[in-house]
């Protein structure tokens, strides 16, 4: 594959990791790439079961954020 890695989409980076796996420096180069993207997606975190009012929160936070950023 000839793109960089910054340039490659999820899915890419995806087959990049499982095509690279026993190279290390590229396999750790790729990953880290795609955990700072999660890291920056800036989602928010929901377990099952939950209490409604926790949920609640969590999503008043998350639009917040996100109205903020606009």
């Amino acid at each position: 594959m000839n793109k960089q890695l910054s340039e490659m989409t999820n899915p890419e980076l995806h087959k990049y990791l499982s095509e690279h796996r026993n190279n290390e420096e590229a396999f750790s180069q790729a990953l880290e790439l795609l955990i700072r993207r999660r890291e920056n997606e800036g989602g928010f975190k929901m377990r099952h079961g939950m209490p409604p009012e926790e949920a609640e929160a969590i999503l008043k936070a998350a639009i917040a954020k996100a109205s903020d950023q606009s």
